[in-house]
């Protein structure tokens, strides 16, 4: 679901920015910084949905040192694999089908295009002219691709010649070739054959400018334009000359130069990059509403922060589309439901998929004035025969000997489930364990990245277990 949401962030960047262009850059007389702002926008557009802007690091999962206490079982053998059973990751796993198939055919559309060319070069003739390899071949219309330029064995104009060398001389294949790749990633996205076409517009433009900027006189060069109206438009990796779209460069030729004061219009994208900063960059703040009193559990009731990891933007580990803050979610609100029957008041940092900084889990603990804290987790390594719960408490938590007891009761009570190993209590010093004001432990519920382990916790059956061990330490711990 992470993914699937990082290109949705993506697409909106893409499609934020080329309404952007259409509607205040697409008919001045810049090209050049045009395709700049285009190829850029492009790049940008699937690095900003990654940047983060935390002011804490998320610390989970970092190296422990040495074990407090150790307990192991043996661990199964059997190598079995278990999906979350939801209407949900079904759908999303169609979905997936479908996206990689979408991917994969666009791929091979590319590497057939490519294919092709190769082969119409080996039975051409070549020279070289400039910087650029001439390939006569038996072809209706010049086109540039690289550093080869394709023309038809009969006479081309040489203005036409000068058009193809402009696009070799500026690279525009390197644009074209950033655009294939993104298409390749998000080929669903109608916008980016809009895209596509306004980039190669503006090469066309470049191109243009610079035969005319060589001498050659507009009425002979329209001329030139005007005897091939019935050329076909380029295509997805190909600089052409001739192309649909004459009438616009003929216009664009003719048209008076935009005034350099235009230039501070392109400033209005920095508005919008502010925006999608915030939008999908910022983690949201938090996913709790905070009462402006604290609680002080005057009943007496047990009151415990239980955290699920990650959250919003933030997957955790993830393997064969199964993502670790779906799973200690579903965990954290069986904990919650078993809580009630224990008379134990289990309060979570999340509900829903929301994002939620370091600093406000730690901040619960102080406003419900909790009796504990207990932050779950899975791990992964790319070693897949790693496995097994583990547990962590920090020796910088102002309780670390408490949180030490609590840590062995739920080790203790996990000890009893059959199915997954259990190799004890490590010491660490993340964020949320070090810096909290009450007994707090994270709680590693065994690696993702191994079969069994994975098999194990994404049962339902096993998820009610856990949820019950836990519950049954805290309230040995509190008695």
């Amino acid at each position: 679901m992470e993914n699937l949401w990082y290109l949705i962030q993506v697409n909106a960047c893409i499609t934020i920015f080329y309404i952007l262009y259409v509607i205040f850059f697409r008919n001045l007389t810049f090209f050049l910084v045009n395709r700049i702002y285009l190829v850029v926008c492009l790049l940008g557009s699937f690095i900003l949905p990654l940047l983060n802007f935390s002011s804490v690091a998320p610390d989970y999962h970092l190296t422990a040192s040495d074990f407090i206490s150790s307990t192991s079982f043996q661990a199964l053998q059997q190598d079995t694999e278990i999906l979350l059973e939801s209407p949900l990751l079904s759908v999303y796993s169609i979905i997936s089908i479908i996206y990689w198939l979408g991917c994969i055919s666009v791929l091979l559309r590319i590497v057939c295009s490519v294919t092709g060319l190769l082969q119409l070069k080996r039975r051409s003739t070549t020279s070289i002219h400039r910087q650029a390899v001439i390939v006569y071949s038996d072809i209706e219309e010049p086109f540039s691709f690289f550093n080869l330029i394709f023309l038809p064995k009969r006479n081309v104009s040489s203005l036409i010649l000068e058009h193809e060398i402009a696009h070799v001389k500026h690279r525009h294949w390197f644009d074209l070739m950033i655009v294939e790749i993104a298409r390749i990633v998000i080929w669903f996205n109608p916008v980016m054959i809009w895209y596509s076409q306004s980039i190669k517009m503006q090469h066309e433009y470049e191109a243009d400018a610079f035969v005319l900027n060589k001498g050659a006189q507009l009425e002979h060069y329209l001329d030139c334009l005007l005897l091939h109206l019935q050329a076909n438009s380029s295509t997805i990796h190909i600089s052409k000359f001739y192309s649909q779209t004459i009438k616009q460069r003929i216009l664009m030729m003719t048209k008076n130069k935009s005034s350099l004061r235009f230039l501070l219009i392109y400033a209005i994208s920095m508005p919008v990059v502010c925006m999608l900063l915030f939008a999908f960059s910022t983690p949201v703040a938090s996913s709790v509403s905070f009462d402006s009193s604290y609680d002080h559990n005057k009943d007496g009731q047990v009151v415990i922060i239980v955290d699920a990891g990650h959250g919003g933007n933030d997957a955790g580990s993830e393997t064969k589309g199964i993502n670790e803050k779906s799973i200690v979610l579903t965990l954290a609100k069986q904990i919650q439901q078993m809580g009630e029957a224990k008379n134990v008041k289990v309060i979570l940092t999340r509900n829903n998929d929301n994002g939620l900084t370091l600093e406000d889990r730690v901040m619960l603990t102080t406003r419900h004035a909790a009796d504990a804290f207990i932050s779950l987790h899975m791990n992964y390594d790319n070693n897949a025969s790693t496995s097994g719960i583990e547990c962590f408490v920090s020796e910088r938590n102002s309780r670390f000997n408490e949180s030490k007891m609590l840590a062995e009761k739920v080790v203790q009570q996990l000890q009893s489930l059959k199915g997954i190993s259990v190799t004890g209590i490590k010491k660490s010093d993340p964020y949320i364990l070090s810096k909290n004001n009450v007994p707090s432990i994270i709680l590693e519920l065994g690696y993702l990245s191994n079969n069994t382990d994975r098999s194990f916790m994404t049962d339902e059956n096993n998820q009610q277990q856990v949820s019950k061990s836990i519950i049954d330490a805290v309230v040995q711990y509190t008695k």
